[in-house]
């Protein structure tokens, strides 16, 4: 179904699939591994059921239509997705239209990048942005302010200093905001936690409780609960601006997490090896090699399936 976010089309697809009259218990633990495997498959199943209960309870009152429902094998089907397609398209327009969304953050966003991807933006206002791989922002420029929302992943913002300062750059996430004037300023969230730098000049980051000034080199890490300085020595956070990952007494759970924009395909690594602690530098560009060089200081096994999958688990 092109045209589709990928989403979309395979929570079509499965959902045919589960309603074709041969839908045993393999393919129901595969539909729940894909179910499992990303929020925006969630979000495109729980939306597309509920546009579907709109697009096919009519349909069903059909005599013909009734009788094709009923029927298995391929006529069935055939007319499921027929009916899904057109669902999946007021479903997937929805999606894409909800700020804030998996599927918006993916696919619907005003810049992002992909899979081992660092991308350069220029900006109207003669700004520009750097994302990280597998990020996403949204921009509200208008007479009064320029803004970026940071959606997932990492931003560096270059931000350029207007004639008349009406309009400051704020660079915000769900819990906070930098306001700055000019300089630059680095913003990180992965999960429920992020990391705001001072890059060059001076910024005021604000949140409901408080503000508070930061100058070059200092930062704020939010833990979940409240915000709290970083001391300088701290600069891990900041390594993909040269393509490195930097690592400081870090669990292999935390680097896997990082290497994952980078690494093409499915990397998980398993509870018995997430706890083990590394310290060191390795390239972001090359993530198997990466890989590689964790092996050789950590006591680890890599089985990599087909190209899609790689696990890691303690040797």
């Amino acid at each position: 179904m092109s045209g589709l976010p990928p989403a979309v089309s395979q929570a079509i697809e499965w959902y045919a699939r589960r309603a074709s009259g041969s839908f045993d218990e393999a393919a129901q633990r595969q539909w729940q591994s894909w179910l499992d495997a990303d929020a925006s498959h969630q979000q495109a199943w729980q939306s597309l059921q509920q546009q579907l209960n709109r697009t096919l309870t009519p349909l069903a009152q059909q005599p013909g239509t009734a009788r094709a429902l009923r029927a298995s094998g391929h006529s069935r089907r055939r007319l499921l997705r027929g009916a899904l397609g057109l669902g999946g398209l007021a479903v997937a327009a929805h999606l894409l239209s909800w700020r804030g969304g998996p599927l918006h953050e993916r696919w619907g966003s005003d810049l992002r990048t992909g899979t081992a991807e660092r991308r350069t933006f220029h900006l109207d206002d003669g700004s520009t942005l750097l994302l990280n791989a597998e990020s996403a922002v949204d921009l509200n420029f208008n007479a009064s302010q320029r803004r970026v929302q940071l959606l997932r992943g990492a931003v560096l913002a270059e931000v350029s200093k207007e004639a008349a300062p009406a309009r400051p750059f704020v660079l915000a996430c769900p819990w906070g905001e930098a306001w700055l004037d000019g300089g630059s300023c680095l913003l990180s969230r992965q999960g429920n936690q992020a990391q705001v730098w001072a890059m060059s000049g001076e910024l005021e980051w604000r949140t409901p409780q408080q503000r508070q000034h930061l100058s070059t080199g200092q930062g704020l890490a939010f833990d979940g609960q409240r915000w709290q300085p970083i001391t300088p020595q701290h600069t891990h956070q900041r390594s993909w601006i040269s393509g490195l990952l930097e690592v400081h007494n870090q669990s292999l759970g935390e680097v896997i997490e990082h290497l994952k924009p980078y690494h093409h395909g499915l990397l998980q690594v398993s509870d018995g090896a997430a706890g083990l602690r590394i310290s060191g530098v390795f390239t972001l560009d090359d993530s198997h090699s990466a890989l590689a060089a964790l092996k050789d200081v950590l006591p680890l096994r890599i089985d990599s399936y087909l190209g899609l999958w790689t696990r890691i688990d303690r040797a």
